[in-house]
């Protein structure tokens, strides 16, 4: 898996900087058809501070949250692997809100290569694990 990332910037209404993060993974064909039998397509990626409080806010009952966590899945600000297969446009207000995306899509990719190397080892093969004594 391979994950590309394109950095830029805009000017928004104010002159501020707005900073832009588009993402993609690409698979090989191996690791896609793993993705697909093994339906991580809708396994979740990335979910920004503010639509993990809407999360938060909704499980405890309240129900204008919910309205949140719509405009969260509409404003990328929680995505699936299949969106990050298919690539996402991000918007950040800071660097640190980059840099935070960044390493949380870095991290899913790892864990997702990480389901998929296990997935790899369901073919049958025998695995002799070696347990020893606690000194």
């Amino acid at each position: 898996m391979q994950l590309k990332l394109r950095r830029s910037q805009k000017s928004g209404l104010t002159g501020s900087a707005i900073f832009i993060l588009d993402v993609m993974a690409e698979l090989t064909p191996e690791e896609a058809e793993l993705v697909k039998r093994y339906k991580l397509q809708k396994q979740q990626v990335y979910s920004s501070e503010t639509a993990d409080q809407n999360y938060t806010l909704a499980r405890a009952g309240k129900v204008s949250a919910l309205g949140g966590m719509m405009m969260d899945k509409l404003t990328k600000r929680v995505f699936t692997m299949n969106d990050l297969i298919n690539g996402q446009h991000l918007e950040c207000k800071d660097l640190n809100e980059v840099i935070s995306t960044e390493n949380q899509v870095h991290q899913a990719c790892e864990n997702i290569a990480g389901y998929l190397e296990t997935a790899k080892r369901f073919d049958g093969t025998e695995q002799i694990v070696e347990i020893t004594a606690a000194a």
